[in-house]
Formats: structure tokens, sequence, C-alpha cells
């Protein structure tokens, strides 16, 4: 196995300044979390740069990316990250790449963070779930007021920074109840000047199914929006979503898959020092939190690597799961994120909970890249694509 990148988590602030009705991570169940400190000590942050270093030598990674997460980061003072990046480029540089990330509500953007942002060519996540009516349902303050103003005016101002210093700007958008796709969609792209968007699965399990007419409406809302990114924006516009599905079924329809062994691997790092799986297993509730409790203090990037749960997340993340082997998107879907796989009877072996929906949408990528691919090759451009039936 070789890591291509080692994505570290930093739980900067423990804090938030929204309470969003869907947020994951401040749950009874990790009610914990106010017991940790509010502000990651500038100790914690020097050792985990010791134990980045210890890992450059116990494992082979190409590059290091630190993304600053919360809680919202942002509302730790921009001079306390500066130092830490500027102690991580002097430390770890000469012997790997190294970036960093922000995920952010967008709320609290001071002059401050946004030089630390444009200096250190951040890449940033800011959270957008639609329009004001639809943003403003979710993501309120601890005043009940909504944040859609605020987040757009800072979005302005990240927008604006130095072209010369160009960051990587994405707009996060959950794709929950009110859902409305195409609508979404260009308000991120045409209103807002959105270039790259991440759409997001609500967090649910394979124990908890979603009903059938749910999982079609999601579906559809889908293929409208990749059949109007596809003719008119695909060449400004870049969607996660849709890069997978059209690297995937291209890939495989054309035997290009490479190797299933390398990895980009992560964790989180609490404020009070300990080490645990990435935030998006929180969902697999009581596998979560059955791992093996790591600190950064006194363990070993190998004892992270060596812990049961994570070898059985290495296990799922490179293998297609036996429920997903018969499917004709085995391999370019692999069954899906795998958190949305998990159940407490048979773990990660199910199919996703999305599995109608993403079915209907890459059914519907493949049929638009069989067209295309017919056109190209009438020019004698490309060998045309045949497509399955469903």
């Amino acid at each position: 196995m070789r890591i291509n990148a080692l994505y570290v988590i930093i739980k900067l602030v423990e804090r938030c300044n929204l309470k969003c009705s869907y947020c994951y991570y401040y749950t009874p169940e990790n009610a914990e979390v106010y017991q940790r400190p509010t502000l990651m000590p500038d100790a914690c942050l020097d050792d985990l740069i010791g134990y980045v270093q210890q890992a450059l030598l116990q494992a082979p990674v190409r590059r290091v990316v630190f993304g600053f997460h919360g809680g919202e980061p942002t509302l730790a003072k921009a001079a306390k990250v500066r130092s830490f990046c500027t102690a991580a480029r002097e430390r770890l540089q000469p012997h790997v790449d190294v970036d960093f990330t922000l995920q952010t509500n967008g709320v609290h953007l001071s002059e401050d963070w946004l030089q630390l942002i444009s200096e250190q060519g951040m890449g940033v996540g800011i959270s957008i779930d639609g329009d004001r009516a639809l943003h403003d349902r979710y993501r309120i303050d601890h005043q009940d007021r909504g944040s859609y103003d605020r987040v757009c005016a800072n979005l302005h101002k990240l927008q604006s920074l130095d072209p010369a210093r160009p960051i990587r700007l994405t707009a996060l958008a959950v794709m929950g109840e009110g859902f409305d796709g195409l609508a979404h969609y260009r308000h991120l792209v045409e209103d807002l000047g959105i270039r790259r968007i991440k759409f997001l699965f609500v967090d649910n399990t394979a124990d908890s199914p979603l009903a059938k007419p749910e999982l079609e409406k999601l579906s559809q809302e889908l293929c409208e929006v990749f059949d109007h990114w596809l003719l008119h924006d695909r060449n400004r516009v870049r969607v996660t979503l849709f890069d997978t599905a059209v690297r995937g079924l291209l890939a495989s329809h054309y035997d290009r898959r490479g190797t299933r062994d390398r990895v980009t691997m992560g964790f989180a790092l609490l404020s009070d020092g300990r080490i645990r799986i990435q935030d998006d297993f929180m969902i697999a509730s009581d596998w979560f939190w059955s791992q093996t409790e790591l600190n950064v203090r006194t363990s070993a990037f190998t004892d992270y690597l060596h812990q049961p749960h994570l070898q059985q997340l290495l296990h799922e993340l490179s293998h297609v799961p036996k429920a997903c082997q018969d499917c004709r998107f085995a391999e370019s879907c692999a069954g899906g994120e795998p958190a949305h796989r998990y159940s407490r009877d048979r773990s990660f072996d199910n199919r996703s909970v999305y599995c109608e929906a993403l079915y209907r949408f890459y059914s519907h990528v493949e049929a638009r890249l069989g067209a295309g691919s017919r056109i190209l090759s009438e020019r004698n451009e490309l060998p045309a694509m045949t497509t399955s039936a469903a």
C-alpha cells in the first residue's frame, strides 16, 4: 500500500458559531466534545508536526495536507495558524509536499484570515446550502438568525483575493430536504460565481433506509443538474460527484483502472491530542466509538496504521463490497461512500443507503457518455463507448 496523500484534520476550535440542524458533531453521542479544550493548544500543534515527521520515516507519503476544521476554525486567531503553517513547512517541506486547507461556514473571516489564506494558497471549502431561504432554514446561529448574507459577503471577499496567488475555493452543498437540484446549482454558479462544487449526501447508513420516492427524486435532481452542467458548464465548473462518475465509468469501460493499493489516508486530531478516524464515519456510531484510543504525544503513526478499525477501512476502500459485485457499476461506483454502506449486522458489506439513486445516476451518465462517444466515433476521433441495458 502506498499513501498518495496524508490528510490531517485539525480540530482547531471545538466550538461553532452556528447550530446547523443536520450537524453530526454536536450530538449526544459526541457530548465529550464539551470536555475538550475549546481551542487547540500550541503544544498540541507542535506535537502534531513531530508526529508527522515520524510518520514520514515509517510510511512512504508523497504529500501532507493539513485541514483546519472544527467546530469553526476561523474563531481562532489567524496569527496562531500562521505560526503553525510556517513551522510545518520549515520542518516537513524538505521531505514532502505540504499544503493547507480550511473548512469554514463562512460566517466569520477576518482580514488577517483572508491574508493568511492568500499567503498559503489554501484550499477553502465553504458551506452554502442553496439560496437564502433554503440556506437559512438549516444554517442558523445561536440567536436563530440566518447566516446566508454573512456567508455571501465573505464568499465575495474570498473571490476577490489576489489572483496572482490563486486559492481553490469549493462550495459544499448538502442535498437535504428541500434540495432543488438545478435551481440550487444555477444559484451557486450563475448568481454566486462558484466554480467548484461538492454536493454532499445527507449522513445516513444502511440501518436507516430511505423511501423509494425520496431516492427517485434525488436521482432525478442529479440527472438534471448533470445534463445542464454537460451542456453549459463542463469546461468552467468542476463538480466532484460528476468527476468521480465520469472518470470511474470511462476507466472501467476502457479498462484503464489503476491499482487500488494507492490511498489517500486521513486522521483527525482532537483539541486534547487524541487521534482518531475522520468524522465521515461518526454515523457508523457503534463501530466508530469502539476504535483504539491513541494520542499524538504517546503513540506513533504505525499504531494508527495497524489498528483494526483503520485496517478494515482500508480494505473497504480498496475492494468492491460483496453486496455490489454483481452490479454493472461495481468498478466505477465501488459502492459509494463506505459510511453510507454501514449496518450494525453486516458492518460495511451492504449496498449504499443511496444505492438506488446512485444506480439511476450512473446509468444516466453512462448513457450521456455513450451518446458523446458515438458522435466522436463517427468523426473517427474515439472508439464508440457501448452502454449496457439497465
